[in-house]
């Protein structure tokens, strides 16, 4: 897959570095940097994007701005990057308020492009685009394998991850952790420093995304217990 990557600042680096280190070999990937300091309101899209030098085709377009001036770029940008799909995952409400989803929608409507917005990033599910659903193969929702012995964890298989890299690290800690701790051990593991979502309150969800993000490591755990316990 031929994944082009916008970053904007330590947020981005950080996803991107998690996501070449974790991506299949096949994968091709390139990073594009969104300017660090836009205005609030960019009135004129086009002659900032006019200097991105955007060329090449792109199987899927990973759109990692943190501000809501990056976000009204979107529209403008993929007229101008050949590509079917994008995932701009929104962290921090404040980087995409709803009105402003809206819009770009709207303006995207009829571009034949997909555009999935997951808040948090590590909420992403396969959805039926081909290209997204590859992506979210390895990296979104949390989905894991354990290996429990005497009571206690002693492996952890991350089989998708959150793109941050807080599934990998959490997984690296819970050996040896009794099974009736795991789950909240997880969800203090994964807020720890990985955790790259924000401690504002997500008006959609009425909770801090790095709540939400904590709320999920921890049901990953508990499913892959109850997953055991079944077996």
């Amino acid at each position: 897959m031929r994944l082009l990557v916008f970053t904007q600042g330590s947020y981005g680096e950080r996803v991107l570095d998690n996501i070449r280190r974790r991506a299949p070999r096949s994968w091709a990937i390139d990073k594009k940097p969104l300017p660090d300091a836009l205005p609030q309101i960019v009135e004129d899209p086009g002659k900032v994007v006019s200097g991105l030098e955007l060329n090449g085709e792109w199987d899927l377009v990973l759109f990692l701005g943190e501000s809501s001036s990056a976000f009204s770029l979107l529209p403008t940008m993929l007229k101008r990057v050949s590509t079917s799909a994008v995932i701009a995952p929104v962290d921090d409400y404040s980087w995409l308020p709803l009105g402003l989803e809206q819009q770009i929608r709207s303006e995207m409507k009829d571009s034949g492009i997909a555009v999935v917005f997951p808040r948090t990033f590590c909420t992403l599910v396969p959805v039926g685009v081909p290209t997204i659903d590859e992506f979210a193969q390895i990296f979104g929702l949390p989905i894991l394998r354990l290996g429990v012995e005497g009571g206690r964890v002693r492996y952890v298989e991350v089989l998708r991850g959150a793109p941050c890299g807080s599934t990998w690290y959490m997984a690296e800690k819970l050996d040896g952790v009794s099974v009736e701790e795991a789950g909240s051990r997880a969800a203090t593991l994964a807020l720890t420093s990985p955790c790259l979502a924000s401690r504002g309150v997500e008006r959609l969800f009425g909770d801090a995304s790095i709540h939400v993000a904590g709320h999920l490591a921890k049901k990953a755990v508990e499913d892959a217990i109850k997953g055991l316990k079944k077996g």
